[in-house]
C-alpha cells in the first residue's frame, strides 16, 4: 500500500507534538512556617535622676530627689509585645504619682510638679526635710512562659514616714498582655486555693491553726487569702504580695506568701505537665 507523503508528514508532526507535551505537576502542600516562639525579650533600664537643693551628700535632709530606674523592653525584634509591656510599666509608674483624673500624664510633668510643690512647702514653713520619689524595677523572669517584672515605689513628701508600694506584673511574652490570674487554673479552683494559701500564710507567720487571724492584726477582705491583683509567676511557684495597709496596719509592714507549683498541681489547668512552661 502506498502512503501519501502529505499524510505521512502530518502523522510525524502529531507524534512529535504528543511526545513534547508536558505532564501536569502533582500538587504539593507546603506546611506554613510556624510562628517563632519567643524565648525571651531584650531590655535595658530607663534611668533618670533629678534633684533640687543641697544634694552634696546622699544623707542631706535638704535635698529633694527623683530617681527612676525601671526596665524598658526593646521594640526592634518584637515590637508589638515590647510596646504593650512598656506601656503597662509606664502606666504603673505614672499612676504612682497622679490620680486617675489627671490627663496627659508624663514623667516631665511629675518632676516639675514634685519640685514645685516642695519649694512651695519650704517657702511656707521656712524649713522642710527633703522629699524623694524612687521607682525601681527588676525583671524576675524572662522566658517563653512569663515576663515577670517587680516594681517598687518609695515616696516621701513629709510627715512621720513615706509610702512604699511593691507590685508585680506578669506578661504573656507571645502577646505582651498581662496574664489573667484565673486563666491559670481549672474552673472552681477558688476554695481549694484559698485553703492552701491560708495554710501557707499561717506557716510563714507562725500562726497556729484555729487562731483568728484578726486577733493577730490581719484582715482579709471577704476571707480571700490569695491576692489575685498582686502576684508573681516565678520559676518554682507563685508569690502573693500584700502591701502595707492592705491586710494589716503599717506597723506590721508588707506580707507575702510563696506557694510552689507542686502544691498547686491539682488546681492548675495542666497538672500532668512536667515543666513549668507546660503547666502554665
Amino acid at each position: 500500500m502506498k502512503i501519501n507523503l502529505h499524510h505521512w508528514l502530518l502523522m510525524l508532526l502529531l507524534a512529535a507534538a504528543t511526545s513534547c507535551t508536558k505532564q501536569p505537576k502533582e500538587e504539593t502542600t507546603e506546611e506554613e512556617p510556624q510562628e517563632e516562639k519567643i524565648t525571651s525579650l531584650e531590655y535595658t533600664f530607663n534611668d533618670y535622676t533629678k534633684q533640687y537643693g543641697q544634694c552634696d551628700t546622699d544623707t542631706s535632709i535638704y535635698c529633694t530627689r527623683i530617681e527612676l530606674n525601671y526596665p524598658e523592653f526593646d521594640t526592634d525584634k518584637h515590637p508589638s509585645q515590647a510596646t504593650a509591656i512598656n506601656e503597662q510599666i509606664e502606666s504603673y509608674v505614672l499612676n504612682q504619682f497622679f490620680p486617675d483624673s489627671v490627663e496627659n500624664k508624663s514623667i516631665a510633668m511629675f518632676v516639675e510638679g514634685f519640685i514645685a510643690d516642695y519649694k512651695e512647702v519650704k517657702e511656707a514653713f521656712g524649713e522642710a526635710f527633703g522629699w524623694y520619689a524612687k521607682i525601681n524595677g527588676k525583671v524576675l523572669r524572662n522566658d517563653s512562659v512569663s515576663v515577670t517584672v517587680e516594681l517598687t515605689a518609695d515616696i516621701y513628701t513629709g510627715g512621720a514616714h513615706g509610702s512604699f508600694d511593691m507590685h508585680y506584673l506578669n506578661f504573656d511574652p507571645a502577646t505582651g498582655d498581662l496574664i489573667d490570674f484565673e486563666s491559670l487554673f481549672k474552673p472552681g479552683f477558688d476554695a481549694k486555693l484559698n485553703q492552701i494559701v491560708e495554710q501557707k500564710f499561717r506557716e510563714t507567720y507562725k500562726i497556729e491553726p484555729g487562731t483568728d487571724l484578726s486577733d493577730e492584726g490581719y484582715e482579709f477582705e471577704d476571707g480571700v487569702y490569695y491576692n489575685l491583683n498582686n502576684f508573681a509567676l516565678l520559676d518554682k511557684g507563685i508569690k502573693f504580695y500584700y502591701n502595707s495597709y492592705e491586710i494589716a496596719p503599717y506597723a506590721k509592714g508588707p506580707s507575702e506568701v510563696f506557694v510552689s507549683y507542686e502544691e498547686l498541681k491539682d488546681l492548675l489547668k495542666h497538672p500532668e505537665a512536667e515543666t513549668v512552661a507546660e503547666v502554665l
